[in-house]
């Protein structure tokens, strides 16, 4: 009678862990083990597509002004010409 004995433990056990193991993915996966987060209120929809804050925009174009932007220069063809590329058949070898 021990060796059913030790069979009918040893498979309770198992049970159990598999049982516990659910559990657990559950409630991990389920996020219930995550603090709660504070959510955050969406803006007023009215001040939302508002152009009216742009209505007396100063943009400050003195940095256009300054020497050492004015002393930059291009150096090589512009726009680039990239030239042939490629192949021909893109289905043959090498």
């Amino acid at each position: 009678m021990a060796p059913q004995q030790s069979n009918n433990q040893t498979s309770l056990i198992v049970a159990l862990i598999i049982v516990l193991g659910f559990a657990i993915g559950y409630f991990y996966y389920s996020q219930w083990a995550v603090p709660a987060r504070v959510p955050i209120e969406p803006p007023p929809i009215t001040g939302r597509d508002d152009l009216r804050t742009f209505e007396n925009l100063k943009i400050d174009f003195s940095i256009l002004d300054n020497k050492k932007y004015k002393i930059l220069e291009v150096f090589g063809e512009s726009p680039v010409n990239p030239g042939t590329t490629g192949k021909k058949d893109m289905f043959a070898p090498i």
